[in-house]
């Protein structure tokens, strides 16, 4: 698949190039990554390297994954990543530390549910993360993905073992809002 740029009100959603591989490296190495993410730990720029260099290239080109970048605008620094596993219909994101809690993931998430969607055949994009990852938790509840539960994770941790995750789904006629079921966290 060749890779197609998303646009939102705000953000664009393209390609991860050699240019954001310092913010990736930077991104990456926050401890909540170590916690909550598969990424290798701790990060190194080497990791970032290979990301951009061959993991994304190479999910692209044989149309497993498709992994964006998240920026302000066209040529813009790299925010965050998010992308989709399109054997498992999964969703996966990061985004980096100071641009939490702006709004910025619901609306990357819903250009890609929206993409994935009319790209596919999926009737579902599925969603998990480990339990505790509450920022995770509360995109997938804004983007309308319903609660299904706390289970085994259907992506293997770094130890290749399943952790007990929370999951969610959207289903293709799902309208998007939030709906209810999901744990109270306070």
């Amino acid at each position: 698949m060749e890779p197609f740029v998303l646009r939102t009100a705000r953000l664009v959603l393209d390609q991860p190039t050699p240019a954001d591989v310092d913010d990736i490296a930077r991104y990456c190495s926050d401890p909540i990554f170590e916690q909550f993410l598969t990424t290798p730990w701790p990060y190194k720029r080497a990791d970032a390297v290979s990301f951009v260099g061959q993991y994304v290239t190479a999910g692209w080109a044989e149309d497993q994954e498709w992994t964006w970048a998240i920026r302000e605008g066209d040529g813009a620094a790299l925010l965050g990543v998010v992308g989709v596993r399109l054997e498992m219909a999964m969703l996966g994101f990061w985004l980096g530390g100071e641009h939490r809690g702006r709004g910025i993931m619901p609306e990357a998430v819903d250009a890609v549910a929206e993409a994935f969607f009319e790209r596919t055949s999926h009737p579902t994009l599925h969603w998990e993360c480990l339990v505790g990852n509450t920022g995770s938790l509360r995109v997938a509840q804004k983007c309308g993905f319903g609660f299904t539960g706390t289970e085994p994770g259907r992506v293997l941790g770094r130890n290749g073992e399943r952790s007990a995750s929370w999951t969610g789904v959207l289903r293709r006629d799902d309208d998007r809002t939030p709906m209810d079921g999901w744990p109270v966290l306070f």
